[in-house]
């Protein structure tokens, strides 16, 4: 291996990191994310985001990792097979140990909250090769969907404008996000879908609603990028967001509806909001790491995009 020397990545790092990791993951929209990938809060888990610098200073490879989850892992074309992503994995081992105490097993891509993609690429061959000639096998894997934002007869204002009138007359109101929203809507979802998914739709609020989540995430044209379904007493009772996590590119999600309010197709209208949010966006209509395929395929007409493959530590 070159003579390298590792340290932490700062914000002054983050145009050799895009230049890199636009280079090393070109399935990823990854130049767009930089700063929100590498250094942006990671909910509860810490942040250890390092590179790998040749002694001239040149970015060779960087890791991003949150707890025992490997966000990403990436080293420049020309320095591969040199030793320098072992090197890196080998940092993510020892800072795991450090900060634990134990040495739990590490894992790589699906870390919620914070994700540049769901798993590795089922076409990054030599990142699957990398990781099980180093003790990963294969743990999951996972699918994103796409929904066409063009000319998709499902995804339209008039579509959307019918499925908000058949709400209202159901006694719910849909609209996007205000401030008055913020706290109850957060709560709602922590209470009854996951507290992760409230930090990433903290971060869909972005500034100046969304707090400490909302660092790196840029203010977007339609302001808060999450829709809510209101009842009849102004409660809080469905949600959907977009740009949660990879802000700027346009991914979907995270969504939810209370179990009692299911049924009066507040999921799809919340959708439909969304996706013609970011008609625009570079990624615009990925439904990102998909549960029920079903429904996103009847209501937008979305199919398999992307696949990928988690791996952990044997």
């Amino acid at each position: 291996m070159p003579s390298v020397v590792i340290r932490a990545l700062d914000r002054s790092d983050l145009p050799a990191a895009q230049a890199l990791l636009s280079a090393a993951l070109p399935y990823d929209r990854s130049e767009v994310v930089t700063g929100e990938k590498l250094l942006a809060s990671n909910y509860r888990r810490d942040r250890f985001s390092v590179g790998a610098f040749s002694p001239g200073g040149e970015l060779l490879g960087v890791l991003a990792q949150a707890g025992r989850w490997i966000k990403l892992l990436a080293v420049l074309p020309s320095a591969q097979r040199q030793g320098i992503g072992s090197a890196l994995l080998l940092e993510a081992q020892k800072h795991i140990s450090q900060t634990t105490g134990a040495v739990p097993k590490l894992r790589v891509g699906d870390h919620p909250g914070n994700y540049l993609a769901p798993g590795v690429d089922e076409r990054y061959l030599a990142g699957h090769a990398f990781f099980r000639a180093r003790g990963f096998g294969e743990a999951a894997r996972l699918l994103n969907l796409r929904a066409p934002v063009h000319e998709n007869p499902l995804v339209t204002p008039e579509r959307m404008a019918l499925l908000c009138k058949a709400a209202m007359a159901a006694g719910y109101t849909i609209r996007r996000a205000t401030a008055t929203d913020v706290e109850p809507l957060l709560n709602m979802i922590t209470g009854s879908f996951a507290p992760v998914w409230s930090f990433e739709v903290a971060r869909a609020l972005g500034p100046p609603f969304g707090g400490e989540a909302a660092e790196y995430a840029d203010a977007l044209p339609e302001g808060p990028a999450v829709h809510v379904a209101l009842d009849g007493t102004g409660e809080v009772v469905a949600f959907a967001a977009h740009d949660g996590n990879n802000r700027g590119l346009g991914w979907f999600g995270p969504m939810g509806t209370l179990d009692k309010h299911r049924g009066h197709g507040l999921g799809e209208a919340l959708l439909l909001g969304c996706l013609l949010d970011v008609v625009d966006r570079p990624d615009g209509g990925v439904i990102a790491w998909v549960g029920p395929v079903g429904f996103y395929s009847r209501a937008c007409g979305a199919v398999p995009d992307r696949r990928f493959v988690v791996f952990e530590e044997l």
